[in-house]
């Protein structure tokens, strides 16, 4: 992973499972964008748009459950990717995000349009880049 002064990382411990969640530092008060990555990556395949975001926003990357930072647990296939969606809305709650533009990519944004389809009020915008189905890979 590159070396990158203006983001930061921790982990956070939710409902769910602990997640990492990396940050663009001395963003705190400007509007949250978060970002969901696909399969076989993480957070930092979004360092570049995150340092490049206006500094209107809060670029704040997750990893999802098994991937990169974050707890490893069981995921239930009979649910589509609603495991995932559901460790994205817990982490939204542990950061006290009530409302987020939201993006995702690949298998990222099969969770984030569940976590859409679940609690819609959540979120301001949606941003999908080649989505799976939020039904899963079946």
């Amino acid at each position: 992973m590159p070396d990158l002064p203006d983001i930061e990382a921790a982990t956070i411990p939710t409902e769910r499972i602990a997640t990492c969640v990396r940050w663009v530092r001395g963003r705190d008060a400007a509007e949250p964008v978060v970002f969901v990555h696909g399969n076989v990556s993480s957070s930092p395949f979004f360092f570049p748009a995150m340092q490049h975001l206006p500094r209107r926003f809060r670029p704040i990357a997750l990893d999802l459950r098994g991937f990169g930072g974050s707890d490893t647990a069981p995921v239930d296939a009979t649910r589509g990717l609603r495991d995932f969606s559901d460790d994205v809305l817990a982490a939204l709650d542990a950061l006290d995000l009530a409302r987020v533009h939201l993006v995702g990519w690949s298998m990222g944004g099969g969770v984030t349009l569940q976590a859409a389809i679940d609690a819609p009020d959540r979120f301001a915008s949606l941003t999908l880049i080649n989505p799976v189905s939020p039904f899963g890979f079946g």
